[in-house]
């Protein structure tokens, strides 16, 4: 079962997102905002602080999302790029599942069909939330519990 609004906030509210703007919760989703930190994945070291992203085609960049999620046992999260941006010629990698248990902020790996700049704070993608049947005996216990910041590969 999808998340309707009204259990998005009381999930947020109860500290499942920080932090947490009670505008970004949508009818059955909840807006996720871009730092500003990002790794260029073309480029030796890479990582860099901006306030204005720059994405080229042919370029992709790893960034990382504002807000730090905590799922509990029972729900499961799917991330999708919010349309209006898709529209600009942004591509979000299809690496969008949040097991249940997950904690901590979401590495994006993002791709641009033609230049475009985004700002950080602007809300680019939306996070679907799904309740599991029962809680999970094995939550997310993962490489990338916990992260802070764009991540690469582990």
């Amino acid at each position: 079962m999808i998340l309707p609004y009204q259990h998005i906030l009381a999930w947020a509210e109860s500290g499942g997102i920080d932090p947490f703007d009670p505008a970004l919760v949508n009818p059955a989703s909840i807006d996720l905002r871009i730092g500003s930190r990002i790794i260029s994945l073309d480029m030796p070291g890479g990582e860099l602080d901006c306030y204005t992203i720059d994405l080229w085609p042919g370029k992709p960049i790893l960034a990382t999302t504002v807000e730090r999620i905590n799922l509990p046992a029972d729900l499961a999260g799917a991330v999708y790029l919010k349309s209006s941006w898709a529209r600009r010629g942004l591509d979000h990698a299809l690496a969008g599942w949040v097991d249940p248990g997950f904690c901590g902020q979401l590495t994006l790996e993002l791709h641009a069909h033609r230049p475009l700049a985004i700002c950080s704070g602007a809300p680019v993608i939306q996070l679907v939330l799904m309740r599991l049947s029962e809680p999970t005996n094995k939550p997310y216990q993962g490489r990338y519990q916990n992260q802070a910041g764009p991540t690469r590969a582990r």
